[in-house]
Parts: C-alpha cells; structure tokens; sequence
C-alpha cells in the first residue's frame, strides 16, 4: 500500500511536466468542471472572476485550425489544433473595476490556466500549454466567440499521458537564484509626530485620568469674570 504523501501539493508540483505528445483519451465534461471548480478559487482581488474556459472537442478543433489558417494567410488549414483531442481555450474576460486593472484580472486568468494544468496532470492527464502570435488575431477571437472586453490566452492541450515517454529534461530551479532580500534603505522617512503617550502600561490609568490644565484655567477664567460683575456692597 503506498503512502499518502504529507504534502500533496508540493509533490504534485514538482511531478508535473508538460507533455508534447498524448493519447485519444481526455477527460469528460464532467471531470472537467470538477477541476475548473477548484481551480476557480486562485487568489483574484474583489472576487472578479475575471475569466472563462471554452473547451474544444472534435471538430471544434477542424473551425481553429482554419480560423489559424486565416490569421496566418495560409490556404490550408492548420494541423496544431488536432494534436491533441481536449484544448482548452483560456480566456481573460475584462470586468468593470476602478480598483483591479486588467493587468490583475489577466494574472487571475493566468493563475487559472496554471492551477488547472496541474489538477489536470496530477488526474494522470497530459497537458501542455500552447500560444501563438495568433491567439489576438480577429479570426481567431470570432472562432471562440469572444467578446470586446475578452482576450485570449492560449490553450491547455490535453490528453492521455503515452506509456513510453522520454524523461523529464528540465532541471531544478535553484531558488536561492530568483530570491532575495528588499535593497537596504539608506534614509528612514520621516515619522509623524504623535502626542506624548505614556511607554508603560501601568501609566495607562494615571495618564487617562490625569486632569486637563487647559480646562481648570478656562472655569477659572469664568469665575473671576462672574466676581467682576457682582456689585460692591460696601
């Protein structure tokens, strides 16, 4: 019986790898909401949801290729779409919003696309992302359907991982290179003043009841000023 690794994330991140080549197999509609549920859940500001999936299947993939043909000038249509038999289409969809720019809302697309490509490994799915110059040209964004206010990111091409499969060849990041500390601050910026507050904890009380000078000299002026007028009886 194989144990259940501590850290399941972790070790699913460092498993994955993008696959090139996969089978005919690719999961069903039904896996697939599954897994786009959970990849929903990315950090995304205001909760935007700033994006959506368009999945392709069978010859939804014959209209990309001759919407890529079109992009490019070319009279055949392109062969890319059918190299695997799942894409799926990443798509930024811009909300309305004077705090989160589309620069943000495009990570959250992106952080959706990248979360979704390991459920999908990890489910024993091949997955490989592919872009392209392509993906903002008109033809393509009318093959998907796109809005004026959405853009397209590129797609997960998906598939059966193949039995035989040449090993990984990325190496491991070295994070103690892309890791480091803020640069040191060679001025401090100024401080705004605070009124003077009692440092220990046990001048609270005393420091909250102490009287108030300013107002002891404004009853005093008050009374003085009622003596004046009180006639002489002498």
């Amino acid at each position: 019986m194989s144990e259940v690794s501590a850290r399941p994330a972790l070790e699913a991140v460092r498993a994955r790898r993008s696959w090139s080549k996969v089978t005919d197999a690719a999961p069903d509609a039904a896996e697939l909401l599954e897994l786009v549920a959970a990849a929903g859940r990315v950090a995304d500001h205001s909760s935007l949801r700033p994006w959506r999936i368009i999945e392709l299947r069978g010859d939804d993939r014959l209209a990309l290729g001759a919407a890529i043909a079109k992009a490019d000038g070319d009279d055949k249509p392109s062969t890319k779409p059918l190299r695997a038999p799942l894409l799926i289409a990443i798509v930024a969809s811009y909300r309305d919003s004077g705090k989160v720019p589309h620069w943000e809302q495009e990570a959250v697309a992106s952080g959706v696309a990248h979360v979704l490509s390991l459920l999908l490994d990890e489910a024993g799915w091949g997955v490989i992302w592919r872009t392209g110059h392509y993906t903002r040209s008109k033809a393509v964004a009318q093959a998907h359907g796109l809005g004026k206010h959405e853009e397209l990111l590129g797609w997960l091409y998906v598939g059966g991982k193949p039995e035989r499969s040449r090993p990984e060849r990325r190496k491991a990041v070295d994070a103690s290179g892309f890791v480091s500390r803020m640069p040191a601050v060679t001025t401090v910026p100024d401080q705004p003043s605070l009124p003077d507050q009692p440092s220990l904890p046990g001048e609270i009380a005393h420091w909250r009841n102490k009287p108030d000078k300013g107002k002891k000299h404004k009853k005093a002026d008050k009374g003085e000023k009622k003596k004046a007028k009180k006639p002489d009886k002498g």
